[in-house]
């Protein structure tokens, strides 16, 4: 631009000299209709000179007005989207702390970005829940999109709409081989409203396409006999083999801590037998209710093996369960320290206690296991 100016200039002052040279003004006249242009070519060179300058800098004057605009729009733009993507962050960090109060602050002032609206309706949603307030759940739920909603099943069973979340639970499962997500979030489902008999179909028909050795389906195992009860018997004999092999433990537990060991003392000799001392504490460490012949088969696999601590162990949860405190204290004080588990702790605590020993109660629960 400032090249193409000069030599506008240059040609113009060039046309003027050349006249002012031959002392010739020059003479310029311009008509268009009825209008009529005239003047010195020194004159008309002066004019052009102005009108490109000014054109020039009117030029100049748009450009700095339109970048300034430019750069405040993105300006604003911009500290937008961070301020909403920090509103998201922010919230995340409150979920993974279990904060509802964090959630909810995060998006006091800004929302998530629009991409994310859903999920910053299910993040509210939940936070809603932790503090008790099903119908704000409910809303922000009821306000994220129909695909979203399917996402979510298990706030809508804590916010107590069982029958909306098991209909969106439900429909992967009408697929030939529905993945292992979808398989377990309906057996949750089915748990959560204690519908027993169709946890035990579901498994049944589907326990292929789960992973069962993980602690997750131990602790699902156990919640599932604890709502069985009296029926965790009948549900456990209809599981598939390959089932009870994963929920044994969890339904032994669960007998146990119910004051059922006559129903599964067969079980639990077959574990004495076959050596399996420490999932036979972990049974045992739930017993309540007295079983002698299992009582009498420990002690007899004890004159074996004087020194198992996990013998040891079951030995002390068997005189637990049948109220002698005096010699499940005496079996639990013996007990090498570097033989414990954590496991181990809640019988001894209760047996100290029983007996009024509570200097070592008060130190078995203090040391760092």
């Amino acid at each position: 631009m400032i090249k193409a100016l000069m030599v506008i200039a240059l040609v113009t002052v060039a046309m003027a000299t050349g006249h002012l040279l031959i002392d010739e003004k020059g003479y310029v006249l311009i008509a268009f209709n009825d209008t009529t242009i005239e003047g010195t070519i020194v004159a008309f060179v002066i004019l052009l000179l102005l009108m490109v300058l000014t054109g020039w800098m009117l030029l100049k004057l748009i450009l700095v007005v339109w970048r300034l605009y430019r750069s405040t729009t993105g300006h604003f733009s911009n500290k937008k989207r961070l301020q909403s993507e920090q509103a998201l962050t922010d919230s995340i960090w409150g979920v993974l702390n279990d904060d509802a109060h964090m959630i909810k602050s995060a998006f006091t002032k800004n929302d998530a970005p629009t991409q994310w609206q859903d999920q910053q309706h299910a993040l509210l949603a939940k936070a809603a829940l932790q503090s008790g307030e099903q119908a704000q759940a409910l809303q922000h739920l009821q306000a994220m999109s129909d695909e979203s909603q399917a996402q979510v099943p298990k706030l809508w069973l804590n916010a107590n709409q069982s029958e909306q979340a098991l209909a969106l639970l439900s429909q992967p499962m009408q697929q030939k081989k529905p993945n292992a997500a979808a398989v377990s979030s309906y057996l949750e489902g089915l748990l959560h409203e204690q519908q027993l008999a169709d946890v035990v179909a579901t498994l049944s028909s589907k326990y292929k396409q789960l992973d069962l050795a993980t602690m997750q389906w131990q602790g699902f195992f156990k919640r599932f006999f604890d709502c069985a009860k009296q029926q965790a018997s009948d549900y456990f004999s209809q599981l598939p083999k390959a089932v009870q092999a994963y929920a044994q433990l969890a339904y032994l537990q669960s007998m146990a801590s119910h004051g059922y060991l006559d129903n599964v003392h067969d079980m639990l000799i077959k574990l004495l037998k076959k050596g399996q001392f420490s999932q036979l504490a972990q049974v045992l460490a739930y017993a309540k209710g007295a079983d002698i012949k299992l009582t009498q088969a420990i002690q007899t696999q004890l004159k074996k093996q004087p020194e198992h601590s996990e013998l040891l162990f079951c030995l002390a949860c068997m005189a637990n369960a049948e109220g002698d405190f005096e010699l499940a204290a005496k079996i639990f004080a013996s007990l090498p320290e570097q033989d414990w588990q954590r496991y181990w702790i809640e019988p001894a605590l209760y047996s100290f206690e029983q007996t009024g020993q509570f200097q070592r109660a008060y130190q078995l629960a203090r040391h760092q296991w």
